[in-house]
């Protein structure tokens, strides 16, 4: 590969970041928009028993007063019940049942013929003649076969008889037989002839078949047709409200009356007017909020988090939680016994406070409550009450070091979110419980206390926090204050090796780390991070240990080397160690304290040896700088100038106070000399709090004491 193709390839590895970062805005804002309301919002928003705070209302046109559903679907159901059903005449069906009975009797006369019982055609003939006259005479009176769900009417029983596509009109029971009256009939009829024709018995069997098929058959299609059909004509509104006429004036109470009107103007405004309303420009407006809320989110990240937008994996974290909670606002929409007081806001500052700063996790809140208020369509309380718990929530710095807090925090968080919306619950209605007039009709609903059911569910949601962390830690490349706290106990295996290996290079770390967390928490920067960065930062000294001079008991090896060869050795450490951490899959976040701890400055001891011995030669004086970066937080910084104190501080031989101070001053004016400091977002007002701490507490490590002045002597 030229140098052309290499310089194009760098470019685009380090423009990648930037365009997936694009790409990741541009998926966000087409994802929420799948979940944007299609029609335009009913302006007013309204609850039975509650005051109206809007101004006057005139109905804008005239628009049907809707039933309630419930009246809607008793009036549908009564109505359903009250039907006729519908009974179809088989006019065809007694020649059928002649015929059948004909067929039979041919086939039995042969039997009965061979065994004598029947010996003439004649008497064949006889015998056929009266089974048909009786059929015919069962069939004048209607055999009717009955539903079994009809059955239980008895004698109360009535239906319309349809002959093709005639009504002949409503029946009663007593209009039809039944198999059971028609049996009694035969029976009868067998006894009356049975002189004439002997042995008229034998036809029994016979005709007990053929009254089992009546004429007259329930039309269950027919009846479900007549029932939907006047189930169709009960209306589903009760009146008229004409344009112009008062529907609720200011601070009136929402009553029954009011509520309805107010309800049925909202379903005319959904059904009718959104016809006439751009669906398009609807999208747009959403849209137009979203790209501009999102886009002040970005350039917040962008201003004042830019190391979350440096890494695109944490960048991915904030974008899907905007994402997930879109799609939760959506779903609670479309589930409609659920509440949206469900969907547990607090996670956000929670998840996000363990990773970045208190700014980004009130920001990051803010921002999703937004979006979710717009898909929601709801109003200010929702919006003020989230907005005020999720404060909590970031004021209580909960994190998920000590279980303890964690549940603490979560009570506070509880106890905020009940009282706030009590509180603003009173705002609203002015009152603790439902207000009724003397009629007993409610006028005023009080605080909606079965929501305080909800909420309850709302925080124990919020206890999902805690497993969530661990979880999205691996997502998305992260490190918790878990996992830091679990880093920095001494039985690591890393840690433990680096106390065999090098026993004072692990000092140095421990002194470095007790440093570098005072003077964190001096400047409210994050202290367990850098105290559990300080532990790691040397660990590449594991290599070549005796070359580090806090690891040296008997002899310098650098004595045998060039000046050259031995700044490769000290520089090394940096890389090696950043091998080892990733061996031992420490996470990115500490590789990057290894990687800048000490910036892009020299090994200074070799660099002046190799200068006295070559002082024109200036062809290798890169060898003897470190590769870098410089820090680019607070607490890189911190850690940098901490390690060179240290280690600084270790050559003073019976330092005094002045001593100390002088050291603490010269090498952060090295520091700031050298532009190691100048992208860590470090301020000079911090730097100098951190003077203070630095020297107090290398006045302590090293013994320094206070310079006496010399007695003059006796004259």
């Amino acid at each position: 590969m030229n140098s052309l193709e290499k310089s194009f390839a760098k470019r685009l590895v380090e423009r990648s970041p930037a365009f997936l970062r694009y790409i990741l805005y541009v998926g966000l804002v087409l994802f929420i928009s799948l979940f944007f309301p299609t029609g335009a919002q009913f302006e007013y928003d309204f609850s039975y028993g509650e005051r109206w705070r809007y101004n006057n209302l005139s109905a804008p046109f005239d628009f049907p007063l809707l039933k309630s559903e419930e009246e809607f679907a008793a009036e549908r159901a009564a109505a359903g019940k009250d039907i006729v059903r519908y009974y179809r005449r088989v006019e065809e069906q007694a020649a059928a049942t002649q015929d059948s009975f004909s067929r039979y009797f041919n086939t039995a006369f042969s039997e009965w013929r061979d065994s004598g019982l029947l010996k003439s055609k004649q008497d064949s003939a006889l015998y056929l003649a009266f089974g048909r006259d009786f059929l015919a005479a069962v069939y004048a009176h209607d055999l009717i076969r009955i539903e079994p769900s009809h059955l239980a009417m008895g004698e109360r029983f009535e239906c319309h008889i349809l002959d093709g596509h005639t009504d002949l009109g409503r029946r009663a029971r007593a209009d039809f037989w039944d198999v059971e009256q028609a049996s009694h009939f035969m029976i009868d009829s067998l006894s009356m002839v049975a002189q004439a024709l002997p042995q008229v018995r034998l036809l029994l069997p016979i005709l007990s078949r053929c009254i089992e098929m009546p004429n007259i058959v329930f039309d269950s299609s027919f009846t479900k047709a007549a029932r939907e059909q006047r189930m169709s004509k009960v209306l589903s509104y009760r009146g008229m409200v004409k344009s112009g006429e008062l529907i609720i004036t200011y601070a009136g109470i929402v009553d029954s009356a009011t509520h309805s009107k107010l309800t049925s103007l909202r379903e005319k405004y959904k059904q009718e007017i959104n016809v006439h309303k751009s669906s398009f420009l609807i999208y747009v407006g959403y849209l137009s909020l979203t790209v501009a809320l999102l886009m002040i989110y970005i350039l917040f990240i962008e201003f004042y988090e830019p190391e979350v937008m440096r890494r695109l994996r944490h960048f991915g974290l904030p974008m899907t939680l905007i994402a997930v909670y879109a799609y939760l606002a959506f779903l609670i929409h479309e589930v409609p016994f659920l509440s949206e007081y469900l969907i547990p806001f607090c996670i956000v500052p929670i998840v996000v406070l363990n990773f970045f700063s208190p700014n980004l996790a009130l920001f990051t809140h803010i921002v999703i409550v937004l979006i979710s208020s717009m898909l929601l369509s709801l109003d200010y309380q929702f919006i003020l009450i989230q907005l005020i718990v999720g404060m909590v929530a970031i004021l209580t710095k909960l994190k998920t070091r000590y279980l303890t807090d964690f549940f603490a925090s979560i009570f506070y968080i509880g106890l905020v979110y009940t009282a706030g919306f009590i509180s603003l619950d009173l705002i609203r209605t002015g009152a603790i419980i439902p207000i009724r007039d003397a009629s007993g009709l409610i006028i005023e609903q009080g605080v909606r206390w079965e929501m305080l059911s909800w909420i309850a569910l709302n925080v124990f949601f919020t206890l999902l926090s805690y497993p969530l962390i661990p979880l999205l830690e691996r997502l998305f490349g992260l490190t918790s204050e878990i996992t830091l706290v679990e880093l920095a106990d001494l039985n690591k295996p890393l840690l433990k090796e680096l106390s065999i290996q090098a026993s004072g290079t692990l000092q140095h770390s421990l002194q470095v780390a007790h440093l570098s967390e005072a003077a964190a928490n001096a400047i409210n920067a994050n202290a367990l991070l850098v105290r559990v960065a300080a532990l790691y930062h040397d660990i590449g000294k594991m290599k070549n240990p005796s070359f580090f001079i806090e690891n040296q008991q008997q002899g310098n090896p650098h004595e045998q080397l060039s000046s050259l060869e031995s700044a490769k050795i000290i520089i090394a450490h940096v890389s090696d160690g950043i091998r080892l951490a990733k061996k031992h899959a420490l996470p990115e976040i500490l590789i990057d304290f290894i990687r800048t701890h000490h910036g892009t400055t020299r090994a200074e001891y070799f660099y002046r040896q190799y200068k006295n011995e070559h002082p024109n030669d200036n062809s290798h004086d890169h060898y003897f700088s470190y590769a870098g970066p410089c820090p680019r937080t607070r607490e890189e910084a911190i850690l940098m100038i901490a390690d060179s104190l240290e280690a600084a501080s270790r050559s003073l031989k019976n330092p005094t106070v002045v001593d100390i101070d002088n050291l603490v001053e010269n090498i952060i004016r090295g520091k700031i000399a050298n532009a190691q400091l100048n992208h860590s977002n470090i301020s000079f007002k911090e730097l100098e709090t951190i003077k203070v701490i630095f020297k107090q507490l290398l006045k302590t490590i090293r013994h320094a004491r206070i310079e006496y002045p010399t007695e003059t002597p006796a004259k």
